[in-house]
């Protein structure tokens, strides 16, 4: 039985200030089984990583699987359980998402950053759940209020009864595990929840349940979770009938991150508050990544401090607050983090916000979000210093490494302008990208910067829909075609064991490698690649198997790798590819590449081309040599351009329809355009 009454808590409670936002718990929603041999090894990962940290931070629901093997928590309540499945789509356990549609992983996948960044999200509403003990009987109230102006929307606010620790004696499957955390029992009061129109700020709604006892259950280790989640599948917030009262709030400014210059304060202005009926003290802490020479401090209603702080905050009141960052000359993309607590309950989870300022920095390497594909719950960052190696051995002293979610925050702030080059470290895990990510890809490029990729699996993902345990959408296969210009075939194997460069190109100098299998067992898929108007710059075994490829339309340079940087010969081998990418993006003197040469040969006119096209040329001071060669890197044909030169006809009513490149070389310049011939 269910029913529910709205109240106004503005006048008979307390007054709510404009600007409050609420704790917001990442909630986990946890896909597993007994007899799943994946869970066994990630899921103590998982409880150690994040929530025997994090008691009283996060929340977590485990739904049992019908597959592969038997499970008896599962097998309690199959159709609720089964609703969940098909409500996310899970088609392979274990799989875990966090805050409905913020990030799907392994649990390997999941991270401390993820928790940080979900916290320092807040929310404008408040989920409170008791729940009263009757007997055989329990009544179970929600209490869900808009402390801050509530989104707009279609919302379902969903109740969960959950058995917080399952203990078996002996395995209840065949995959070993006897510890199970917060197994899902029931949802009430159906799997479809109560639709909720969120109220007004200052006003709450509550919804009222009841349920009854079951002999399967430990009633010490019942717990309850209410949640809010969107149409879109995003959660708004949770709370749970053993949440310790926040009373800290937090309203965080618009823009989180900003490129900052060295000796120039960057402001970050937001509220801080109280959202209790009574006065309380805050204890106030600002931490760091940053660099000894950079500086901070944050102000409250007026004070500033150094590091810490104790305030005392009236009753539903709100303070003016504001973190000051000055970069010192060291680059870097430095986070900050404000944290609140109260001092009477300290145990209670502390409000976050992260604030992040970049400055210097013109090489951003940044690591993929996801978990290693044989759940060892490895991730990215296990294998970054091979990009950072790189970069230090090409000679720069402007990089930094980025966490995903660090990173999201960076472009959605529009704060990476003097970022020129960017290094995706996808290596083997999963998902490799997620659409939002690929739209600031783009945006990027369109803005003249440069981008390198490697991973091996990083392509198969994007091409393979989810049926097939992929993470395939349209606009991530569009940015392959018409941004790298690049086409995925299939995954590679033992075939593909060695690298060898396109003596044709820039990487030429590139000695061959071997590629290592750095996952182990069967994990080795460098992937198979096609061109589709970029060049390729490394093949397979010495084969035409393309391995890598690279693309410039005189705006943007990108570089695609098949295998995974780390999976690359010896750190000699690593080093050297690293350098000549980065050579080329910077344009360095020396490197066979397109440096700058784009001011003496243009794109050829029309194109795509029929019987003849025209490529224009300035300042061509001494004779050079142009070459025109098709997908393989095979010339096709040689001339000699004259100095003073301003166009070349070219006859291509002879040549088969195809993609092809051409490039002009000379007094050690080189630059390159694709040229396309349609009949």
């Amino acid at each position: 039985m269910k029913k529910f009454t709205l109240l106004c808590l503005a006048i008979a409670c307390f007054v709510l200030n404009t600007y409050s936002q609420a704790y917001k718990y990442p909630l986990f929603e946890h896909f597993t089984q007994a007899s799943c041999g994946p869970c066994a090894q990630q899921n103590p990962g998982f409880q150690t990583s994040i929530l025997d940290p994090n008691p009283t931070v996060v929340r977590h629901i485990a739904y049992h699987t019908s597959w592969p093997g038997v499970d008896p928590m599962y097998t309690y309540n199959t159709t609720q359980s089964n609703d969940r499945v098909d409500y996310y789509s899970v088609t392979g356990v274990p799989d875990i998402f966090l805050e409905g549609n913020f990030k799907e992983a392994q649990p390997g996948g999941m991270t401390m950053d993820d928790v940080n960044t979900i916290v320092a999200q807040t929310s404008p509403i408040k989920i409170s759940v008791s729940d009263i003990d009757n007997g055989n009987s329990h009544d179970v109230t929600v209490t869900v209020s808009s402390i801050g102006t509530p989104p707009t929307g279609s919302f379902v606010l969903r109740t969960a009864i959950i058995e917080r620790n399952v203990t078996y004696a002996t395995p209840p499957g065949n995959n070993g595990e006897t510890y199970f955390p917060n197994v899902f029992r029931k949802m009430l009061p159906s799997s479809n929840g109560d639709p909720i129109t969120l109220p007004s700020q200052g006003n709450s709604v509550t919804f009222n349940y009841t349920y009854t006892e079951d002999a399967v259950w430990n009633m010490a280790e019942i717990g309850v979770v209410s949640f809010v989640q969107k149409s879109t599948q995003e959660i708004i917030n949770c709370g749970s009938s053993f949440d310790d009262v926040v009373n800290a709030s937090i309203t965080a400014p618009s823009i989180l991150a900003l490129q900052g210059t060295s000796g120039t304060v960057s402001d970050f202005n937001f509220f801080t508050g109280n959202t209790g009926n009574a006065s309380e003290d805050f204890a106030y802490t600002l931490t760091s990544d940053a660099p000894g020479d950079w500086s901070a401090s944050f102000t409250v209603n007026g004070t500033t401090y150094s590091n810490a702080a104790t305030v005392t905050i009236p009753a539903g009141t709100s303070f003016t607050t504001s973190i000051a960052v000055t970069p010192g000359t060291t680059p870097a993309f430095s986070e900050y983090t404000l944290s609140i607590t109260s001092v009477a309950n300290p145990n209670a989870p502390a409000m976050l916000i992260n604030v992040f300022v970049i400055s210097g920095i013109t090489d951003l390497i940044i690591n993929a979000g996801g978990g290693q594909g044989d759940g060892s719950g490895g991730t990215a960052a296990d294998w970054q210093g091979y990009f950072s190696n790189g970069l230090s051995f090409a000679g720069s002293n402007s990089y930094t490494i980025a966490s995903f979610n660090k990173s999201i925050q960076g472009f959605k702030d529009n704060a990476f302008g003097g970022v020129k080059c960017i290094y995706y470290n996808v290596g083997w895990t999963f998902p490799a990208y997620t659409d939002e990510l690929i739209g600031y890809f783009e945006n990027f490029l369109e803005h003249s910067g440069n981008l390198f990729i490697s991973g091996q699996d990083a392509g198969w993902d994007a091409f393979t829909p989810s049926a097939q345990n992929g993470h395939s959408t349209p606009a991530q296969i569009g940015f392959y075609h018409n941004y790298l210009f690049t086409d995925w075939l299939e995954d590679g194997g033992t075939e593909n064991d060695s690298l060898t460069a396109n003596t044709l190109g820039i990487y030429a100098a590139c000695a061959p490698a071997k590629i290592n299998n750095y996952y182990g067992g069967v994990y080795f898929y460098p992937d198979l690649l096609d061109v589709m108007g970029s060049i390729p710059i490394f093949y397979y075994s010495n084969t035409t198997r393309i391995a890598g490829t690279r693309y410039t339309n005189g705006y943007y340079k990108t570089v695609y790798l098949g295998p995974g940087l780390e999976m690359i010969g010896t750190d000699a081998d690593k080093n050297n590819l690293m350098k000549t990418t980065y050579d080329w993006f910077h344009a360095i003197t020396g490197v066979e590449s397109v440096n700058g040469a784009f001011e003496t040969v243009g794109n050829n006119y029309p194109n795509p081309s029929d019987d003849v096209t025209y490529i224009p040329f300035s300042g061509l001071k001494e004779t050079a040599t142009f070459t025109l060669i098709n997908t393989l890197g095979q010339v096709i044909m040689t001339k000699e351009v004259n100095a003073g030169t301003s166009m070349l006809k070219l006859n291509t009513a002879d040549l088969p329809q195809g993609i092809y490149h051409y490039y002009i070389s000379g007094n050690g310049k080189n630059a390159a355009h694709a040229l396309q011939v349609v009949h």
